[in-house]
């Protein structure tokens, strides 16, 4: 990375199941590439190549359908640099914000992938606490740290919010801190202040729906492909029989359904997702980070993020506000142009 400008970039980011390269321009995305190929790829018999390949393939995609020339820079985030990823960076310990990432971050090359060096963001460790089982306080997460403070200084510049007002609990003047939750195959709950990541709080609900569903004997009552909009009516039943009977034997109702023909295989899968979301928030929002905020935004893709949002609502958990459907898609690319930039300007120092 040179001293000059950043005026173009392209934003890699690796998760568990998928990978997306974003081109931006002047901070704006331009265009979007998507690979059904992720971290449990090079994880499993196919190796990183795999990886590296589909990673390629998007690069170039995405190049091509847009200004034909290479950017000033490439920042990857997420499961990339994990240490079954293609290249390891160790987390950085909260509380984390962009300078914080920018020291960690590591500007290498990778040949399988690009031909110009990658910058690649570490992700954050949350701290673990003192006392008894302490330990499960500690967290990690990577990926999310972009989406979090590219969602954060995208909405702090939009005076999505009051400053000094808290919107939770009493009254504090000087409060800053808010929360953000992410769905996905690991949910994250997210802290921030001033700009800072304060804390994480990670649940398996992605990866733990998608276990029930194919590894399971509910398998043979659910549908090859879960419906992108649940149907309401079954969604709220298994948000209510979760509450009356625990996740363990909502979840076997699913059976039972299948069994008595009394919902549809798509009646069945959106069953199964409201169980499961809801025992998620029913535990989350115990979390004493929603005591402390004075908001809670949840991005992400559908339809988790309206669900989580309406759950939470229900909650009585203070304001919940869903963050709207351009910024979820972008916030990671923004961030990670931000951490880039800030990178680019410790080298100035």
């Amino acid at each position: 990375m040179g001293s000059t400008p950043i005026r173009s970039a392209i934003a890699i980011d690796v998760g568990t199941t998928n990978t997306r390269a974003r081109f931006l321009l002047e901070g704006r995305v331009l265009k979007t590439t998507r690979r059904s190929v992720g971290i449990r790829d090079a994880i499993g018999s196919s190796g990183r190549d795999t990886l590296a390949v589909a990673l390629r393939d998007a690069i170039e995609e995405v190049v091509n359908g847009t200004t034909q020339t290479m950017p000033d820079v490439m920042v990857a985030s997420g499961m990339l640099t994990s240490e079954v990823g293609l290249v390891h960076v160790p987390h950085v310990p909260t509380p984390a914000g962009k300078d914080e990432l920018a020291r960690g971050a590591i500007l290498q090359r990778v040949p399988a992938v690009a031909d110009q060096p990658i910058l690649f963001i570490p992700g954050v460790r949350t701290r673990t606490s003192e006392g008894e089982d302490g330990w499960a306080s500690a967290d990690l997460m990577r990926g999310e740290e972009c989406e979090t403070l590219g969602a954060w200084e995208t909405l702090e510049a939009e005076s999505s919010w009051e400053p000094g007002r808290s919107e939770v609990g009493p009254p504090r003047d000087t409060s800053t801190r808010c929360v953000f939750l992410w769905p996905g195959s690991h949910t994250k709950l997210v802290e921030v202040d001033d700009g800072k990541i304060v804390q994480s709080h990670t649940t398996l609900t992605g990866e733990l729906t998608m276990a029930l569903a194919r590894h399971t004997l509910l398998s043979a009552s659910l549908p090859a492909e879960f419906p992108d909009e649940p149907d309401p009516k079954a969604l709220e039943m298994g948000v209510r029989l979760e509450a009356r009977e625990g996740l363990g034997r909502a979840a076997f109702l699913v059976r039972i359904a299948a069994i008595t023909d009394e919902l549809s295989e798509e009646e069945r899968a959106s069953f199964l997702i409201g169980a499961v979301l809801a025992d998620d928030v029913n535990h989350l929002v115990r979390h004493p980070m929603f005591s402390r905020a004075r908001r809670v935004w949840v991005g992400g893709r559908q339809p988790q993020r309206t669900i989580y949002a309406e759950l939470l609502q229900k909650k009585n958990r203070g304001s919940v506000m869903e963050i709207g459907p351009e910024l979820s898609e972008e916030a990671s690319a923004r961030g990670a142009l931000a951490i880039a930039i800030r990178y680019q300007e410790l080298r100035r120092e």
